[in-house]
């Protein structure tokens, strides 16, 4: 059985405590190592921080790089109780004359009255198909059904006609069939076959739909929106018609008239120009904390900062009328670096020359917005610099984890060797205590007999 070990306990000794202290020297390295790390793992945030500024930054870039971002159009009407407007980018500054005759509505399909308890069909094939452009769905009714049961028959996920029934009960108890349209428009109107004993008698539906003075409609043909556009008819089977009028959509809203206008709209523009300086502006905030934080000292930052300002110096005279930003009202505050906007000076450009501010920031080979795009690549890459900066940190922190391992094993060899030398100091000493102890009983021995022969 092993004995219990006590160091210090033969000569007295706070060996366990002289060991303690001199490992603490010892493992000074350990804590160096501890606080590089430390400092590593906090530029790796650095690094994240910067990589997550400048992602912002590009992406706030996106609509400069957009040709249609300056050749942006504003559509409007005279009275939108009739119609509302809304336009695609680069259509032509035009105004028309419209007025709408009628609304596109959804086939409504009434059957007539019948009571709740009168079944339909129960004879072999007995059928019922409703029809509504190029989709089709049957209804089973070689077993007998009411209209109620009908209704849930046609009201299933398999029913992909867009199709719907409603039952309608009025004041004599009787019960009202209504089949309504997925969609609006003549095309998509419910059309019904039969099969077996079943035909157009046997419902005898009927269109419920009205015109706008309420009168019923005289053909199932007016479920197409009417309207006439400076003097041509169009008809479609929609009241939200993207195809009239090239780049212009039409929401008709009621029957009446109105002037149609799309203008220039240079507010699109210039809320991008804005939206991309005040992006800059927080990056450079935030650069400029990174550069006295956890990356100070460290020369990406000024690379980015020095890449930037070169794009932003950059000479563009190759593709149009505008060479430098400040041209545009874009300049640089000389003390706190930022950029300022002179928001004039840029819609009269886009007043004067609108290809050519468009050509300046969104030209696809040369433009501004490209040239500061490729320069963020160049960071934000997978192989990027900042992503080659992350990686060479990682494997310094993997060096001090492989210092940290042999620092470790060259501390646990030195406490064994401390111990096993205070063990045999602790030994020494305690083999002393006992030669003394035991010469001083001799001694005391010898003192007492010499004593007793006097």
């Amino acid at each position: 059985m092993a004995g219990i070990s006590a160091p210090g306990l033969g000569s007295g000794l706070d060996i366990n405590g002289i060991i303690s202290k001199l490992m603490a020297v010892e493992s000074q390295p350990l804590a160096n190592l501890d606080k590089k790390e430390a400092n590593f793992q906090a530029e790796i945030s650095g690094y994240g921080s910067l990589k997550g500024a400048l992602s912002t930054f590009q992406s706030a870039l996106a609509d400069l790089r957009k040709a249609e971002t300056f050749s942006a159009t504003t559509g409007s009407s005279s009275d939108e109780s009739v119609l509302k407007v809304s336009t695609d980018s680069g259509v032509v500054p035009a105004s028309y004359d419209v007025t709408v005759n009628r609304l596109a509505q959804r086939h409504k399909y009434g059957s007539a009255e019948f009571a709740s308890t009168q079944t339909f069909g129960g004879g072999a094939g007995d059928s019922l198909t409703l029809t509504s452009g190029s989709a089709s769905f049957t209804v089973d009714l070689s077993s007998a059904m009411t209209l109620e049961e009908i209704q849930a028959a046609i009201n299933v996920d398999a029913n992909e006609t867009g199709i719907t029934a409603g039952l309608i009960t009025g004041d004599n108890g009787n019960q009202t069939l209504v089949l309504t349209a997925g969609d609006s428009g003549y095309a998509n109107r419910v059309q019904l076959s039969y099969g077996g004993a079943l035909d157009a008698t046997t419902f005898n539906f009927s269109t419920f739909n009205r015109d706008a003075s309420g009168n019923p409609l005289g053909s199932e043909t007016e479920l197409d929106a009417s309207l006439v556009v400076d003097g041509v008819t169009v008809t479609r089977s929609s009241n939200h018609i993207g195809d009239a009028i090239k780049g212009v959509t039409l929401d008709l809203a009621a029957p009446g008239s109105a002037t149609v206008s799309v203008d220039e709209d240079p507010g699109v523009a210039v809320k991008a120009v804005k939206a991309f300086v005040d992006a800059y502006n927080t990056l450079k905030g935030s650069l400029d904390e990174l550069a006295k934080g956890s990356l100070n000292g460290d020369g990406i930052v000024r690379r980015v900062e020095s890449g930037l300002r070169s794009v932003f110096n950059r000479n563009f005279s190759s593709l149009g009328s505008y060479r430098y930003l400040a041209e545009l009202g874009i300049t640089s505050d000389k003390d706190t670096g930022k950029l300022q906007l002179d928001q004039s000076r840029l819609e009269a450009a886009l007043q004067e020359n609108p290809d050519s501010v468009s050509s300046f920031f969104s030209d696809s080979d040369k433009g501004f917005a490209k040239g500061v795009d490729t320069l963020l690549d160049g960071f934000l890459g997978s192989d990027g610099m900042i992503q080659g900066a992350i990686d060479g940190v990682n494997s310094s922190i993997k060096r001090i984890g492989d210092q940290r391992e042999a620092l470790q094993r060259r501390l646990d060899m030195i406490e064994k060797r401390y111990r096993a030398q205070f063990t045999a100091l602790d030994t020494l000493v305690a083999q002393m205590n006992t030669t003394s102890s035991y010469l001083g009983r001799q001694l005391d021995a010898l003192a007492s007999m010499t004593n007793g022969k006097k």
